[in-house]
């Protein structure tokens, strides 16, 4: 139940703090059976809370023992998580792994699925690290059980546009399972090739998934290009949930670009995209601007509206998290769940003060505040937007054209 509920509410937090969820190829997760989820892992817990809200199956995780505190306990397995250890949490906690473990393989035997992080430690970059062979030692370990033998390894890769900045992007992609059963005979003959040969093969299932740099020296003028491509796409703000795969094929195609590509090519299109001023790069839109501009004028009472009545816990958030986390990895996950935390109780303090005062007829009142708390962020997109058209008129498309030569030495059509 306290799963359910928490996925309700945790998923609306995420179609809120981002302006896209691409969820790409989602019907590869089998629908029963068991399976383990082998995913990336650049920013702390946010991974599995993105996959545990917007997978249809119910997810086990395997999650740091050293976070396991005794009074959480309830928590803790009230959400299907499981503890376990790691060299630096001592011998002693080490030994405890092995009914980490049982719990892992009871829940696969039971039909159940399991999220592991397969690289074994976070790191906010666009590439993919090798892979600990702990995911192929949890598969192999649940050919003793009944049904061990049908379990599947589901590779899945989620790509941040930026994992810091509101109202960005997140693209989730879903690889071909591969089957346990296939690797058997070579685990029995030589049980340490078996475990490369799985983890080899895993790697080669999941870099696909994955937004990959060879070299992350780059990253900082890849994250520039994308940002452009991002603000010249005309693109709508619904589905939030969203299983197009137009944006993860373009970054894609320019990640292969920079990782194949000669020094000379790079440097050619690497001195062009410093020219580029994002700020002044539009969609186009059919919509002139003097409409879009009544619009947004029609629209401030109500966006003002939601930004006082959503302005405590949305910034206070932000504030804490700024203030308090040293680990970039871990800033939006816990800004996340500090905003969810503060908005259930500053609603419902609200709740008791329109309760004092209104009666209670205040709950007709109470779910106005999320409502143009959402509509607070479209109108701001929508301003951005506007702000955006009326510099590239100004720049005369000088951004633009700088990103049509760019696709041309790249091969790409993204600009056109």
């Amino acid at each position: 139940m306290i799963y359910k509920i928490l996925k309700e509410i945790v998923a609306s937090i995420f179609k809120v703090y981002f302006r896209k969820i691409y969820l790409i190829d989602a019907e590869k997760v089998p629908e029963k059976g068991p399976i383990l989820i082998a995913c990336n892992h650049p920013m702390a817990f946010a991974e599995a809370c993105l996959l545990a809200c917007f997978l249809d199956r119910p997810l086990h995780f395997l999650v740091r023992g050293d976070v396991f505190k005794p009074r959480w306990r309830w928590f803790f397995d009230a959400t299907n998580q499981i503890p376990i250890y790691r060299f630096r949490d001592g011998f002693s906690n080490m030994r405890r792994n092995s009914d980490t473990f049982a719990k892992a393989h009871e829940a696969l035997a039971n039909g159940k699925a399991i999220l592991i992080f397969s690289e074994g430690n976070t790191k906010m970059k666009k590439s993919l690290s090798p892979l600990q062979k702990g995911t192929a030692r949890l598969a192999f370990g649940a050919i003793n059980y009944p049904g061990g033998e049908a379990l599947q390894i589901v590779p899945i890769g989620v790509n941040y546009a930026d994992g810091t900045r509101f109202q960005s992007d997140v693209m989730i992609r879903v690889g071909d399972p591969v089957s346990i059963s296939n690797y058997l005979d070579a685990y029995k003959k030589d049980q340490h090739a078996g475990l490369k040969e799985v983890t080899d093969d895993l790697y080669t299932a999941l870099i696909p998934q994955v937004i990959h740099l060879d070299d992350l020296k780059e990253q900082d003028a890849f994250n520039k290009l994308t940002t452009a491509y991002e603000y010249l796409q005309p693109e709508t703000p619904w589905p939030v949930v969203d299983p197009e795969d137009t944006r993860f094929s373009r970054e894609k195609g320019i990640a292969k670009f920079f990782n194949q590509s000669t020094e000379a090519q790079k440097s050619e299109v690497l001195s062009l995209v410093e020219k580029i001023d994002t700020a002044s790069i539009a969609a186009p839109g059919k919509i002139p601007s003097i409409l879009a501009a009544a619009g947004l004028v029609l629209g401030i009472l109500f966006a003002i509206v939601g930004f006082v009545g959503n302005v405590i816990p949305f910034y206070g958030a932000k504030w804490i998290a700024e203030s308090k986390v040293r680990v970039i990895e871990f800033y939006t996950p816990v800004r996340i769940g500090l905003t969810m935390v503060l908005a259930i109780i500053w609603y419902l303090l609200c709740f008791i003060i329109l309760l004092a005062v209104v009666g209670l007829k205040s709950w007709i009142i109470l779910p106005i505040l999320p409502l143009t708390g959402y509509f607070t962020v479209l109108w701001a997109n929508a301003w951005k937007k506007w702000r955006r058209r009326l510099r590239a008129k100004s720049e005369k498309g000088k951004s633009i054209k700088l990103l049509q030569e760019i696709d041309q030495l790249m091969g790409l059509q993204s600009a056109q």
